[in-house]
């Protein structure tokens, strides 16, 4: 744009200078004669012209050589424009789809710090687990030696130690044929201690669960003690009467006699 008005400003000095001619005098002489008289110029003038029309000519190539080549400019301008476009747009894009992956990635990173989280806990608790499992526990080994301490200490009148001892002796695995004396040595020391709840719970596994056993009769006579003693007398006198009718041995036959008699009197 600059260059064609440059061109249009040169072409208007140029119509107002071409030729250096002079202006027609606007006030001729009167004298008709020399109306239509004209000299010539001399070769110092001519020559003076020829050089400013040189130039004039020169200047006039020179603008239309500024003029092409801005008009070629121009078209790469163009052509760097569109290229400028184009890359914008594709940068734009990109960055749509970036921001979208990006998004993506961040909802997919929160949810395995999640999960990550939660397999933390529960490698913690299954750790924890595993350490309770592998715990070196000392064994609890029955001894006759803890037994004979039980049946000491009960005979003592140590029923609160007798009673531990026993209670003890459980846990270590004892022996089937001495499990029933166990029991029995604990409702014993409950008995004695006046507990007779949980003597009585103690006297029930016996005759229920070791019947072969030869602590079942003494648990149907200890049993018929305490209902008597908790004003139970038919229910105290019922348990010894089927303990009767089992064919007790001779030894404790004459013992349940004996309670069935004093119980009847009272």
């Amino acid at each position: 744009m600059k260059s064609i008005f440059l061109l249009l400003i040169l072409s208007i000095f140029l119509s107002n200078c071409g030729g250096y001619l002079q202006s027609p005098p606007s006030n001729w002489s009167a004298n008709p004669s020399e109306m239509h008289v004209w000299n010539p110029p001399d070769k110092e003038k001519i020559e003076i012209r020829r050089k400013n029309q040189e130039y004039l000519d020169n200047l006039t190539g020179e603008v239309e050589r500024l003029f092409v080549n801005q008009a070629s400019l121009s078209q790469e301008e163009l052509k760097l424009d569109e290229k400028i476009r184009k890359i914008n747009y594709q940068i734009n894009e990109t960055e749509k789809e970036l921001s979208i992956q990006i998004g993506k990635e961040l909802e997919r990173n929160k949810k395995m710090r999640a999960e990550l989280n939660s397999s933390r806990a529960k490698y913690i608790v299954q750790k924890e687990l595993l350490r309770e499992l592998t715990k070196v526990k000392k064994p609890l080994i029955f001894s006759s030696k803890n037994y004979n301490s039980a049946i000491k200490a009960f005979s003592e009148g140590k029923y609160k130690k007798s009673l531990k001892l026993f209670n003890r002796l459980l846990s270590q695995n004892p022996p089937k044929f001495l499990a029933d004396n166990i029991f029995f040595g604990i409702g014993s020391s409950y008995f004695k201690l006046k507990n007779y709840k949980k003597a009585k719970t103690h006297f029930n596994k016996i005759i229920t669960e070791f019947k072969s056993g030869d602590k079942t009769f003494n648990s149907y006579a200890m049993l018929g003690l305490i209902h008597n003693l908790e004003g139970e007398k038919s229910r105290a006198l019922f348990l010894l009467d089927e303990a009767l009718k089992s064919n007790p041995p001779n030894k404790i036959k004459p013992l349940l006699n004996s309670l069935v008699k004093n119980i009847s009197k009272n």
